[in-house]
């Protein structure tokens, strides 16, 4: 369940993080924007849904404020799309992955992300708040174009659905990407 303090954790790993960046680590490290179409699976947690397909939209970029001394902050922000009855979720979020390279044209990472997820179950509609752990790659295929992939995991606050009873939309995602970077 995500709760108060749960928040304050994440906040308090933020500020750990940001204290041991700088800004003069990643001298020459431009802002490298993205824009992806993304599809993939979604597996809720709830007895009464089942896995199906999610896509969507996803805009990157690197951090310019802070960035660590090995690696890179990169910040993506994508929304999604689920609908596998009873349950349907439009998923937007903010997810930070620490990018490292892998190989020539390959970076992995992983990150944190904080959401905000609408969700409809039942015909009732609830707005959560999310906070989501993941990891994720991409392949540069030449100077523009890139694939990529990212699994992660989403936890939800919880509030009351149609049945009257308390639940939360947590779920776990995998996608595969293709994109454009400028």
């Amino acid at each position: 369940m995500f709760t108060l303090r749960s928040s304050l954790v994440v906040l308090a790993a933020g500020a750990a993080l940001v204290a041991t960046t700088t800004a003069h680590a990643q001298q020459g490290a431009g802002l490298e924007p993205g824009i992806a179409a993304m599809v993939g699976s979604l597996s809720p947690d709830s007895s009464r849904t089942s896995t199906d397909w999610v896509y969507g939209v996803e805009l990157s970029a690197n951090c310019l404020l802070f960035q660590p001394q090995q690696g890179v902050l990169r910040h993506q922000l994508s929304v999604t799309r689920y609908s596998e009855r009873p349950l349907k979720m439009t998923s937007g979020e903010l997810n930070t992955h620490w990018m490292f390279d892998a190989g020539r044209d390959l970076t992995v990472g992983l990150g944190p992300g904080i959401g905000l997820v609408r969700a409809d179950m039942h015909d009732e509609k609830n707005t959560l708040w999310a906070f989501q752990l993941g990891g994720s790659m991409r392949y540069d295929l030449d100077q523009n174009l890139f694939i990529g992939a990212e699994a992660r995991y989403q936890w939800t606050e919880s509030d009351r659905f149609g049945s009257g009873r308390r639940e939360d939309v947590d779920n776990f995602r995998v996608m595969a990407k293709v994109g454009i970077s400028f």
